[in-house]
């Protein structure tokens, strides 16, 4: 990681490296191209991209845990359990899924939660899938993939299909245990909404890894009121001092993330390493789903 006294200016990246693999033509590696950097970072990752210039990615049926950030969408939980637990089935993916519910009164901590859910996934998982509970598959394969990757191009929404922009590494990621873990997972410092998976990009950049998406994946979106009268993670919110504090929280996550992304602040303070402040209220088990009420 770089480190400078001063913020300096961003630019666009122009460059960017040609990623060579051929096993799986559907695959392609998120493009850098327009991409806001200062330009030593800009150098930095493209200095690493050139020592990966050429991989290969293997793709085959290993233990996975499809892990769930949830608080207040029990509409769309009632829908996304039995509809996962068939698709996994059918596809032969061996699983586990993990429902991390926040059951306190504060803002609502995606990232954290995710944290939390791979400390609390069975040990002999491979790979990890962030899941959000609104995103049910059309075509997806949730097979092991041992880059980074983001299984989907499509959402159906308002009776169309549209493009999920491929440096969003939001909605649903796969990710191999031994790269989230290299990477010191999520920052636990994004709170309500925004930013949380742009600082995940970031992470697996300054370490050299290759994010990818799924040219073929299709999900369908289930619909819910529009954002800005409601929470993150569902609730509903009309008072307009919340609704002030949630601008203000993400004004604070952009000013996190941009201090992350030039080099001012590390990813190894502050990830899995740092988690150590939450409370598991109750852990509930039922065939292959598990629920975890914490508080955080």
């Amino acid at each position: 990681m770089l480190f400078f006294n001063k913020i300096r200016p961003s630019s666009k990246m122009k460059n960017d490296i040609e990623i060579q693999q051929d096993k799986y033509p559907n695959l392609k590696p998120i493009k850098l191209y327009n991409l806001s950097l200062i330009k030593p970072i800009q150098k930095k990752i493209l200095d690493l991209r050139i020592k990966n210039a050429h991989i290969n990615i293997v793709r085959d049926q290993r233990k996975m845990t499809l892990i769930v950030p949830y608080r207040h969408r029990e509409e769309h939980l009632q829908i996304f359990i039995p509809t996962m637990e068939k698709y996994l089935t059918t596809k032969g993916i061996d699983y586990e899924i993990l429902i991390i519910e926040q059951t306190d009164k504060k803002p609502f901590n995606r990232a954290k939660l995710l944290n939390i859910g791979v400390l609390h996934a069975r040990k002999e998982s491979e790979y990890f899938v962030f899941h959000d509970v609104d995103f049910l598959p059309e075509n997806i394969d949730y097979t092991y993939c041992n880059y980074p990757l983001k299984p989907l191009k499509y959402v159906f929404e308002n009776n169309h299909y549209r493009e999920y922009g491929e440096t969003i590494l939001g909605g649903v990621t796969m990710i191999p245990k031994n790269i989230f873990l290299a990477i010191n997972g999520y920052s636990n410092n994004y709170w309500q909404w925004g930013k949380e998976d742009d600082d995940l990009m970031m992470r697996l950049l300054f370490k050299g890894y290759i994010p990818f998406y799924d040219q073929e994946g299709k999900f369908k979106l289930l619909p819910h009121p529009p954002s800005l009268t409601r929470n993150t993670d569902g609730e509903y919110v009309r008072d307009k001092k919340i609704l002030q504090e949630n601008k203000n929280l993400y004004k604070k996550n952009k000013a996190t993330f941009s201090n992350f992304k030039r080099g001012l602040t590390s990813q190894f303070d502050d990830g899995l390493n740092t988690l150590n402040d939450y409370t598991v209220n109750s852990l509930i088990t039922k065939d292959k789903v598990i629920t975890i009420n914490v508080d955080i």
